[in-house]
């Protein structure tokens, strides 16, 4: 991970915790990461896992919505999402920020091969944020924080890539998604979870791959 930035003013100002935080851009929390991307190493490779970090209320108020809907939103405690890969201790991989209360709601799990069909979108993702990109783009397990925008681009082609079975049709959803603008990935990304748009996932996936036949 990114070693704490250091503040803003002059050599001899005092810093406070505020000063000294990682900033993930400008969400509405506050410049706080709002995505974390994990890796796990298995037998057969590396497998990615994509959540968003929410307030609790939040993640549970999206979870009724969508179980309304007959869908499904699994939720997990940051702490407990991130001990298990984490060889350090967690206040230190936090960035100092305060997760009392926050959960990580997950967007999808990858497997092996996913995993590599996605390996240069997640690079060029990922390369310019605070993150130290060895930690998920490596062998071993590991975890990064990722800003808002980030992390939506990489949802969308998480969710996308899920349930496809075929190399080429991975592999141009992947090469779409890089060349798409961060607003249409904020559209896509309200589309495929949004209870009210239950095509939505299908639908991106036609637009990226319905030309390979």
């Amino acid at each position: 991970m990114a070693s704490s930035g250091s503040g803003v003013g002059s050599p001899s100002t005092e810093q406070t915790g505020e000063d000294r935080l990682v900033r993930y851009g400008t969400s509405m929390y506050g410049g706080r990461p709002m995505f974390t991307l994990v890796r796990r190493e298995t037998d057969s490779g590396g497998e990615w896992t994509l959540h968003e970090l929410l307030p609790h209320e939040q993640a549970e108020a999206r979870r009724n919505r969508l179980e309304r809907g007959n869908r499904s939103l699994s939720i997990t405690p940051i702490e407990e999402l991130l001990t298990d890969v984490s060889g350090e201790e967690l206040p230190f991989k936090f960035e100092g920020w305060t997760w009392d209360g926050w959960v990580g709601a997950k967007v999808a799990r990858l497997d092996p091969t996913r995993v590599r069909a996605l390996q240069d979108v997640v690079r060029e993702t990922i390369v310019d944020t605070p993150a130290v990109t060895s930690e998920v783009l490596r062998g071993g397990n590991g975890f990064v924080f990722l800003p808002e925008s980030e992390g939506v681009r990489l949802a969308v082609a998480f969710r996308g890539v899920k349930p496809i079975q075929r190399i080429d049709r991975m592999r141009s959803l992947s090469r779409g998604v890089a060349r798409m603008s961060n607003e249409e990935c904020y559209y896509w990304y309200a589309k495929c979870r949004s209870p009210s748009s239950p095509n939505g996932e299908t639908a991106f996936r036609v637009l990226l791959t319905n030309h390979i036949k």
